[in-house]
């Protein structure tokens, strides 16, 4: 019989267990008559207020997202998705998109419902597989799609498993797309377009996960799931076997309508995270998570615990490796009893540490479940006592156990219409039904308690919920010469180890630590290739190979195969002695330095980091955005702590997290700096001056970060645009204005601008920026125009009361462009216009229409100054942390600005767009204001009598482009877009003419640098010299500029390489947008001459220096 034979609808119903007395949530039907995606769509109109998700953020404020909020974004990502994908069906049944991707818990929730509402299947792969079995599953699905995390090392990883791609006619690659960040989805200033729906069949599939189990295929449909056992398997959940696990609750003993389940520790790419889609919808759970942000949070035992108590949650969901860390912990342990208890899953819990908890009064529950048959202990007991391990299979199951012989049974699933598995391998008395391959122990004196025993086959389950299949890896050790037979082992562990037999030429004593070191590098090459293979939490470390001794030799089968279960109990000693001492020490290959220098410091932290990673990162870089993951911070952690501890400090109370708290190379050299200063009295140096100014641009946010108002509605929407615009008068800001004020859709412009020292009057200021950059003046008379003085940066605007009151009931967007360009200034210096920055959020906060103006902010390239790159070396639109613009005071406070920006969005209805905008280059009739850097640069190369060369690229964008850009950007979905020309020149497509009409040679830049740093010491700084020779004001920024010439994530001067992906999407002129040439560079000449800049006659001989 297939699957389909034992569906059965309706469903029978079910107990009355869950929503007994809530006043916000009332079941929906759950006799199939609706699917999980109509499910939503009820809840949306039934479901008002009551919450989906809960979280708190930095402050411990708690946060609520209601359902139809909820829902509103799963339609987005459908409406998002659907132009990418195309149709929702293929020869072979819905399309598949795939998720991989390591977002925080609300936006992958979010993204995976929003691709089954789109009429698709989500396919749901861990970002911890190899390349090789990725591009497995994306072949044997046949993925259509794929939707990838924005970090490095998945945009990497998707590369690489794409490389791989096996060349088959039957499999077209699958197309690649960014996944949408929180921001786009929770945009409460669009309005809600429900998207259309195409009711799936019940035996459609819903969402796919995959194990690494062995499983036979029944049902045809499913024919292109079959594969090698080698790699990971695809599991199928139809949409009528999501119904059935969302009914699992109802067969529970609790009431858990508005419980708020903490999900921290739970990856929603596993089955143990996915669940939850079905379990809140069907009986009104509420998942709690962290506050969502890109990167996303990671989640270690402190933060988990954190935002768990922080959110409060009653019921805390996690891995075993978690409960174990906690439970060492007392004052964890009295918090723990003040909540409903710890739920684990996904592997074996240590007695040590279950046996503490339960006897302080802390409720452990156990979930047992498996990706192929969903959940089957009971979701939750009433109560649970000193024999927490053990549990009851949930009344909806319906059980066979088959005994070994040995006192443990193997779990069966039979089929029946409360639980169909997702995979059917085996019959019992002719009914199908899913054997687990798990061996349970029955409870000595309570009937129908059990507890998990181990695995018929070779699983190896570790404390982290992740699983090893050893089999492959060990064939592939198997074949080294060396190797007679390899054992891998680790249940319960947080990673995995392997038991070499030595072939008899090889054998030694293996308590002699230099020829167990000279083994372990002889096999060290098949380790490698095996952990190029492996997942990444089944790879070995070398210190984690322990050789079998003569003494204690290998039993074998008639097969001449290690016996598993025999060879692990007779070396049961010495793994637990080999678990031990690496807890206390890794890598204890690296050489220790000779002395703790700084130089010494540093490469100390490097080798040790770049070791465990497999590759190469810049300091700055944070390691967890590179693909780190628990296992090798642990590794990264205990080879610092061993180098400590040489060097005589006590690491017994520093943080077991430190790794996680310090994610780069430097911030993790600023740590054990710290820790020598204080173990060790010496004077070993401060932290890094880096660090210092990141913690200075964190209290400087902090400070404009509290009490944002509260938004209050009070009028009806508005049919045309009202925009205020300040810095009108700039180049880029007339440029935007003359197009606001041609635009038919934008009813009313504000230019709001300081007000004239020399008492011009505003008007007058504006015709002049427009006659200088051959703009109609005529467009300033229009009664649309307003031009108001009043600073911005003050803490009272000066704008007339009538002018505010007509702000507040009409404006519909807020773009800040004015902003001092002054790379000398101090961060502080900048704080007025942070303050600025505060001001018109709280204005946009106080407009009465439904939603608040879109607040557009002018952000600059080099907030990303620091930022590491792409696998493409491009620099990705989303928000970056603080260590990314340390440099100057002007990108450090733009970062502070874009940061308040991002946390008014997360606490407040206002909906921000930041712009980060590369160069903007002259206006069409050549304007470029002379204080920029590349007027500078052209006048004193004719001091100089030389212009600097490089062979890099420039991808600077016309003032006019970048204006009619950004305005088309304004109702972009993205909170982050970046602006410079998509179509990238050549650094001498445009000096090459400056130097033919100037007569100035190229030279190398470190010469052209040299030349002018003497000519600055040479000169007085008088006005006039100055005046002449502007870049000796920039001489910083052009020295740093030289320092990146070999760089590839940057371009010429130092500027980083920009990802256009969002901003081409939201502005055709740039889609459109052609390169810059010769003849813009003569352009600009002629005005700079026009207005006296450059003299009529400047010119030099020309005589090439190399």
């Amino acid at each position: 019989m297939s699957a389909v034979d034992y569906k059965c609808l309706p469903l029978p119903p079910l107990p009355s267990t869950q929503a007994l007395s809530s006043p916000t949530f009332r079941p929906p039907p759950l006799d199939g008559s609706l699917t999980l995606p109509e499910i939503y769509d009820w809840h949306y109109h039934n479901t008002l207020n009551h919450p989906l998700f809960a979280y708190a953020d930095e402050d411990g404020v708690d946060h609520e997202i209601l359902w139809p909020l909820a829902v509103r974004a799963i339609h987005r990502v459908g409406h998002i998705l659907r132009p990418r994908v195309g149709s929702h069906e293929t020869q072979d049944g819905p399309a598949v998109v795939a998720v991989l991707a390591a977002s925080d818990t609300i936006t992958y929730f979010t993204v995976m419902m929003g691709i089954v509402r789109a009429g698709y299947a989500a396919f749901l792969i861990s970002p911890r597989n190899s390349p090789s079995a990725i591009a497995h599953l994306l072949s044997k699905v046949k993925v259509s799609h794929v939707v990838v995390g924005s970090e490095g090392a998945l945009q990497e990883l998707v590369k690489q498993s794409l490389d791989m791609f096996a060349a088959d006619e039957n499999c077209t690659q699958p197309d690649v797309s960014k996944i949408p960040v929180f921001e786009e989805l929770y945009n409460e200033d669009e309005e809600f377009q429900p998207l259309s729906f195409e009711r799936p069949d019940m035996d459609d599939p819903a969402i796919i996960l995959h194990s690494s189990g062995k499983f036979l295929l029944t049902d045809h449909r499913d024919a292109r799931y079959a594969g090698s056992t080698a790699f990971p398997k695809p599991v199928i959940w139809t949409h009528y076997r999501m119904l059935q696990l969302g009914v699992i609750p109802y067969f529970g003993e609790r009431d858990l309508t508005g419980v708020r389940l903490s999900c921290h520790a739970m990856p929603m790419f596993h089955g143990m995270g996915m669940m939850q889609t079905a379990w809140t919808a069907a009986c009104g759970l509420v998942n709690s998570s962290f506050k969502p942000r890109s990167p996303a949070t990671a989640p270690t035992p402190d933060s988990v615990i954190k935002g768990a108590l922080d959110s409060k949650s009653d019921i805390i969901f996690c891995v075993p490796s978690f409960v174990e860390a906690w439970s060492k912990d007392s004052d964890k342990v009295c918090a723990f009893r003040e909540i409903a208890g710890i739920l684990y899953g996904g592997g074996p819990l240590s007695k040590e540490a279950g046996d503490s908890l339960s006897s302080q009064g802390v409720s452990v529950f156990i979930l047992y479940g498996c990706t192929e048959g969903g959940i089957m202990s009971t979701i939750l007991p009433k109560s649970v006592g000193k024999d927490w391990e053990y549990f009851r299979i949930s009344s909806h199951i319906k059980t066979h156990f088959v005994s070994d012989g040995q006192g443990h049974f193997e779990f069966v699933m039979i089929a029946h219409p409360y639980q169909l598995p997702c995979v059917l391998n085996t019959q019992v008395n002719g009914v199908d039904g899913y054997a687990t391959s798990d061996l349970l122990s029955p409870h000595p004196t309570e009937p129908g308690y059990w507890r998990i025993h181990g695995r018929t086959d070779d699983q190896i389950m570790h404390n982290t919920g992740e699983k090893t299949n050893p089999g492959p890896l060990e064939s592939i050790l198997n074949r080294d010469p060396h190797v007679n037979a390899a054992v891998m082992f680790g249940r319960g562990r947080f990673n995995a180890g392997v038991l070499i037999d030595p072939r008899p030429a090889y054998r030694f004593d293996s308590s002699d630590v230099n020829q167990l070191t000279t083994f372990r590098n002889l096999i060290w090459p098949t380790v490698e290739l095996m952990n190029q293979y492996a997942p990444q939490h089944s790879r070995i470390f070398k210190e984690m190979i322990l050789v079998a001794s003569p003494s204690k030799p290998f039993t074998y089968t008639a097969k001449n195969t290690a016996r598993r279960q025999a060879v692990l109990a007779e070396y049961e000693t010495e793994i637990e002695h080999l678990y031990e001492s690496v807890d206390e020490t890794t890598q204890a290959d690296i050489p220790l330095p000779s002395d703790w220098s700084v130089e010494n410091r540093e490469r100390y932290v490097r080798t040790a980091v770049q070791r465990v990673l497999k590759r190469r990162l810049s300091d700055g870089d944070d390691l967890f955005q590179h693909g780190c993951d628990s296992l090798q911070a642990t590794w990264i952690r205990n080879s610092l702590l061993r180098a400590l501890r040489e060097a005589g400090c006590h690491v017994r109370d520093m943080p077991s997290g430190f790794v996680y708290e310090n994610p780069t190379i430097a911030g993790l050299v600023t740590f054990i700096s710290t820790q020598l200063t204080s173990s060790l009295a010496s004077n070993a140096a401060s932290p890094e001056s880096q660090l210092a100014k990141v913690s200075e641009m964190q209290e400087m946010l902090r400070k404009y970060t509290e009490n944002f108002p509260t938004h209050i509605s009070a009028l009806p929407p508005v049919k045309k645009d009202t925009v205020i615009l300040t810095g009108s008068t700039g180049g880029l800001g007339a440029e935007m204005l003359a197009q606001l004020l041609q635009d038919n859709a934008v009813e009313k412009v504000y230019g709001i601008n300081r007000k004239d020292r020399s008492g011009r009057t505003q008007t007058e200021k504006q015709r002049k920026a427009f006659e200088e950059r051959g703009l109609d003046v005529h467009l300033l008379d229009l009664p649309k125009l307003v031009l108001i003085a009043a600073d911005v940066n003050g803490t009272q605007f000066g704008m007339p009361p009538y002018c505010t009151e007509e702000i507040r009931n009409t404006c519909t967007h807020v773009i800040h462009n004015a902003y001092t360009v002054d790379f000398n200034m101090s961060l502080q210096s900048f704080g007025g216009h942070i303050q600025g920055m505060r001001n018109l959020v709280d204005l946009a906060l106080s407009s009465r229409l439904p939603s608040p103006p879109r607040l557009v902010f002018i952000s600059s390239v080099s907030v990303v100054r620091n930022a590491p790159g792409n696998m493409h070396n491009v620099t990705d639109e989303t928000f970056v942390e603080a260590h990314t613009a340390v440099g100057s005071g002007y990108s450090e406070s733009k970062w502070v600005c874009e940061r308040l920006l991002a946390e008014s969005a997360s606490r407040t209805e206002l909906r921000p767009l930041v712009i980060r905008v590369g160069q903007v280059a002259g206006s069409a009739n050549g304007a470029w204001k002379v204080k920029d850097w590349v007027p500078s640069l052209v006048r004193s190369s004719l001091h100089t009598k030389c212009l600097p060369d490089s062979e890099k690229t420039i991808s600077w964008i016309p003032a006019e482009a970048a204006a009619a850009s950004i305005l088309e950007m304004r109702n972009a979905l993205p909170p982050v877009l970046h602006l410079a020309s998509p179509k990238p020149v050549t650094w001498r497509t445009v000096f090459t003419p400056i130097s033919e009409k100037l007569h100035l040679p190229f030279v190398p830049y470190s010469t052209w640098i040299a030349k002018l740093k003497g000519i600055v010491e040479r000169e007085s700084t008088s006005a006039e010299s100055i005046r002449d020779n502007p870049a000796s004001l920039l001489l910083d920024f052009f020295r740093s500029a030289g320092l990146a010439e070999n760089d590839p994530i940057k371009e010429a001067m130092g500027l980083p390489k920009l990802s256009l992906d969002r901003a081409v999407e939201a502005s055709r002129v740039l889609r459109e947008l052609g390169p810059l040439t010769g003849a813009d560079a003569l352009q600009w000449i002629e005005y700079w001459r026009r207005i006296g800049f450059i003299s009529a006659n400047s010119q030099h001989t020309v005589t090439d220096e190399k």
